[in-house]
């Protein structure tokens, strides 16, 4: 691995079921260093991988996710033979990738911290929720942290963070077209003059193909959901080997 980490959004999602063991490991076959996911808690104790607060758009079941037990999710069908992963069955089932756990659920962190537990150097956890950052940072001394935001008002949560060794920002590339290229520049140079790494992820992912030329130098990990596309890029770049 050299130069930007590439992680796969939900895995590789742009041809197979997200957050599926299958989008992972054709993630890592695509030449991802890692996959991103998201994690809730189900109602008998589970750390379940699912984006959504209900399991209604990914499958072809309904139902909230933390009222369903993990017997009742796994007869959830996700496409292409994939069921509802188990965080731990996906840290197995990726035994050398990164894995940036995104924390959707503040009742999960506890749970995570120990499956995590021995293997914090290839895992970053997530969150928009900063007390669930928080709570992850008093249980494990070691993981990496990383804050997502959304909006430019989110940074004021920053200093807290800072006090307990935060690793990254993980800022929208959609901020662009609403701050201006130039606005997000200098805020991008700010965060890496706090020390700080920068991930770069999408809502709209063309806006990558528009934008990150422009941004060379000032990201360390982009998340994405064509791992093929944006490696491509990233070498063209010459930010990654």
């Amino acid at each position: 691995m050299g130069g930007v980490i590439l992680l796969a959004h939900r895995g590789y999602s742009a041809k197979y079921p997200e957050n599926t063991i299958l989008a992972f490991r054709k993630a890592l076959e695509a030449g991802a260093d890692g996959v991103e996911l998201d994690v809730w808690l189900s109602r008998d104790g589970k750390v379940v991988v699912m984006h959504d607060e209900t399991i209604d758009r990914t499958s072809n079941l309904h139902g909230r996710l933390k009222d369903m037990t993990l017997d009742e999710l796994s007869k959830a069908e996700l496409g292409m033979g994939q069921r509802i992963p188990l965080l731990e069955e996906v840290i197995e089932a990726l035994p050398n990738a990164m894995i940036n756990v995104e924390i959707k659920d503040p009742d999960v962190v506890e749970a995570v911290e120990k499956l995590i537990r021995g293997i914090e150097d290839r895992i970053i956890i997530s969150s928009f929720d900063v007390d669930s950052l928080l709570r992850m940072r008093e249980l494990n001394g070691r993981v990496r942290l990383g804050y997502l935001i959304a909006r430019e008002e989110g940074l004021s949560e920053l200093p807290k963070l800072l006090k307990v060794g935060l690793w990254s920002v993980n800022v929208p590339i959609d901020a662009i077209p609403v701050l201006g290229l130039g606005r997000t520049i200098e805020s991008l140079k700010n965060l890496k003059g706090l020390g700080l790494k920068v991930v770069l992820w999408a809502h709209i992912e063309e806006l990558f193909y528009n934008y990150l030329p422009y941004l060379a130098g000032l990201f360390d990990v982009v998340i994405t959901n064509d791992v093929p596309r944006m490696a491509k890029l990233l070498k063209e770049m010459k930010v990654r080997e």
